[in-house]
C-alpha cells in the first residue's frame, strides 16, 4: 500500500479525521501498547494523537505523509508522560519542587543540560523500534534488564548488550557536539 498523505485524506478542503482514525488507530494502539503496560494511559495518549493531528491541519503541508506524522506525536506524548511520570516520582508536586529548587539556578548549566538532552532525543528518534523500547524502558520507566527482556521476549545478555551500545552511541553524538559524555546522565 503507497504512504498516505494529508490530502488524501482531505474532502472539500475538509479532514477527514474519522478516516485517518479508523486507518490508524490500530497503528498507533500497537506502537503505544509496545512502549507503555498502564491501559489508561494507552487510551488517553492515544485518543491525545489524532486530536493533536486534527489541531495541526491547517498548518500541515499537504503532502505531507500521515503515518510518519502520528509516529512523531505518539513518540513526543509518550516522553512527555514518562516525563511527567519520572518528575512525580522525584518531587511529588509542583509545590515540592519549588520548595526544592535554589533561587540562584545556573542558567549555562540548564541551558547546556537542555542541549544534551536534544541529542540524546534525536538519537532515541533514529534507533530501531526495538532499541527504542529498550532504552526506553530502561531510563525513563526505569525497569529492570530482566523485566525488559520478559516483556520483550529477548534474551537479558541482547538487552543488557543493546543498553552497551545505545549508551556508546549516545556518548559518542555528545562528544561529536562538544559536550563531556561523562556528564550526560548516561549510566
Amino acid at each position: 500500500m503507497e504512504p498516505k498523505t494529508v490530502a488524501d485524506f482531505e474532502n472539500e478542503n475538509q479532514l477527514n479525521i474519522e478516516e485517518i482514525i479508523e486507518t490508524y488507530n490500530g497503528y498507533v494502539y500497537t506502537i503505544l501498547k509496545n512502549g507503555m503496560s498502564n491501559q489508561e494511559d494507552i487510551e488517553e495518549i492515544l485518543s491525545d494523537v489524532f486530536v493533536i493531528f486534527w489541531k495541526n491541519y491547517e498548518r500541515m503541508d499537504k503532502e505531507m505523509k500521515v503515518k510518519p506524522y502520528l509516529m512523531g506525536i505518539t513518540k513526543n506524548l509518550v516522553r512527555k508522560k514518562y516525563r511527567t511520570i519520572n518528575f512525580e516520582k522525584h518531587f511529588g508536586n509542583l509545590e515540592d519542587c519549588d520548595n526544592q529548587i535554589s533561587d540562584e539556578i545556573d542558567i549555562l548549566y540548564l541551558i547546556e543540560e537542555n542541549e544534551k538532552s536534544k541529542i540524546i532525543e534525536e538519537t532515541v528518534e533514529n534507533m530501531k523500534l526495538q532499541e527504542q523500547q529498550i532504552f526506553m524502558r530502561f531510563y525513563y520507566r526505569s525497569q529492570k534488564v530482566k523485566e525488559i527482556s520478559r516483556e520483550l521476549k529477548i534474551s537479558e545478555t541482547k538487552v543488557k548488550v543493546t543498553l552497551h551500545r545505545l549508551r556508546k552511541k549516545i556518548k559518542k553524538k555528545l562528544k561529536e557536539r562538544g559536550y563531556d559524555y561523562g556528564k550526560s546522565g548516561i549510566k
